[in-house]
């Protein structure tokens, strides 16, 4: 049996090929293509499509007799995007990424009209947002109203991928949640919200459980596919879940940590129950009845990038990863990672982001290991917001987990152990083993530890008193600068 595993990445469209003992086999990508024009950045769903079928076809080009193989295509990835199809399934208009943020001022009526407490509750959404599919809608009803009287369907862009593969139009419920569309603990789509948006419910996709089997592709696709004995279709789950599961962290009390340009965190829980008070994004999980909290922290890895480029004149991440290595102890200011403004947990409109203890003895690798440290101390406030339970480990994931010493430094600072698996392909791998447990090849996503397994590096905390009292005097900075 083969999986081929598609990552509808916002930078990186990947197929991921793997075996039924989840051997990667072949890797393709290439770039999303975007139409952009100021604050809107929009797709082609067919040139979308398109792509993906080039990708597995070039990932089966480097495996011999896939002709004589069942394969299942499952699909992970981004979930706002939205896609409106008219009555034939054409487009009514090109896609909207979750990028274009044209919605702005509608996410802040939003808010307004139904009450951001109230909303969060229903939604799992601590606040509206320009990237929800719900603000859009209200810009189109508003600008494009046309568009909408065209509209039949309307989607997700995994959604649109699926139906354009199987001919059935389904929405996998663990997407939902990033729509505002959605109520969360009713499992259900939100009629207010439809309402005052003019949406029809029928618009919008039956919903199915994360992982379920679609049957089979339709005959015009399958012949643009590589030869194979069958393929069938796979409804995935969302990108950050999948990640949770190719790295063996979708457990309660361990938190996966996606160390890219935005830091995230994903948590499977035990015993949730809804509190108005803790901002903490709620998503329906890959199991009946799971939840799922999610926090995600813009200010993360793009700190490090901005401070790469701006204040080490573009040093390569290898020579200062050997540079911060070979650092003898040594007093380093604090940084704020608030470069992008708002961070949860705490949510302050006026953060900007600070170095703070500086004096004429500090270099600029002190600041890098500033920065560094100060993403890693907004590790720990998230980590901690997350959840009263104890946290047992954190397992990381992305490009930032490629640096051994940033690593150990976020376990210094949380006092967890961070674990590294030796995985860069997470999500696609997430993917292949929830078409491995359709598909009868292992009962549960936890048998998936009986197959081929990455390697994995841990990186156990030093309890140092110092570094106590640095995350102490980051919270103090914090709330006298931006807490009013």
């Amino acid at each position: 049996m083969l999986v081929y595993a598609v990552d509808l990445g916002t930078t990186n469209i990947k197929v991921v090929l793997y075996d039924e003992r989840l051997r990667r086999l072949s890797v393709a990508a290439a770039p999303a293509a975007y139409l952009r024009d100021g604050d809107r950045v929009e797709f082609s769903p067919g040139d979308l499509f398109d792509l993906v079928l080039q990708l597995i076809t070039r990932c089966a080009g480097s495996v011999a007799d896939t002709g004589q193989q069942h394969a299942v295509i499952a699909l992970t990835g981004q979930a706002e995007s939205l896609v409106l199809n008219d009555r034939r399934g054409e487009p009514a208009r090109p896609g909207l990424s979750w990028l274009d943020d044209r919605a702005t001022a509608e996410a802040v009526e939003l808010g307004e009209h139904f009450g951001v407490d109230e909303a969060f509750a229903v939604t799992g959404e601590p606040s509206p947002s320009a990237t929800w599919p719900a603000a859009k809608l209200r810009w189109l009803a508003r600008h494009e109203p046309e568009t909408l009287d065209r509209t039949a369907a309307v989607l997700m862009v995994k959604d649109d991928l699926l139906r354009r593969l199987t001919g059935t139009t389904v929405g996998e419920v663990t997407t939902r949640g990033f729509t505002y569309l959605y109520d969360v603990r009713r499992a259900r789509y939100w009629p207010e919200i439809l309402d005052h948006l003019g949406v029809p419910e029928e618009s919008l996709a039956p919903l199915v459980a994360a992982g379920t089997d679609l049957g089979p592709v339709l005959s015009a696709v399958a012949e643009r596919l590589p030869a194979a004995a069958s393929y069938r279709v796979n409804a995935g789950a969302l990108d950050h879940f999948c990640a949770m599961v190719g790295t063996g962290s979708y457990r309660p009390d361990v938190v996966s940590e996606s160390a890219g340009t935005v830091l995230s965190l994903s948590m499977l829980t035990a015993d949730w129950s809804f509190d108005v008070d803790r901002k903490v994004s709620f998503h329906p999980g890959l199991g009946p009845g799971e939840i799922v909290l999610f926090n995600g922290v813009d200010s993360g890895g793009v700190s490090l990038e901005w401070f790469r480029r701006e204040g080490l004149f573009g040093m390569a991440y290898a020579d200062l990863e050997r540079a911060l290595s070979a650092r003898g102890a040594r007093e380093a200011p604090l940084f704020l990672p608030y470069l992008t403004g708002v961070n949860p947990p705490d949510f302050f409109p006026d953060a900007r982001g600070a170095f703070l203890g500086l004096d004429l003895a500090h270099d600029r690798l002190d600041l890098a290991y500033a920065v560094e440290e100060g993403v890693a101390h907004l590790l720990r406030r998230n980590v901690e917001y997350l959840t009263a339970r104890p946290v047992e480990q954190i397992v990381s994931s992305g490009g930032g987990a490629a640096s051994p010493f940033w690593n150990q430094l976020k376990a210094d600072v949380c006092g967890l152990e961070v674990l590294v698996p030796d995985e860069s392909e997470a999500t696609c791998r997430g993917a292949a083993v929830l078409a491995l447990v359709a598909a009868g090849e292992i009962a549960s996503i936890a048998d998936a530890a009986q197959l081929d397994q990455p390697a994995i590096t841990g990186y156990s905390p030093r309890h140092e008193h110092q570094q106590e009292a640095r995350y102490r005097r980051f919270g103090d900075y914090l709330h006298r600068l931006f807490n009013d």
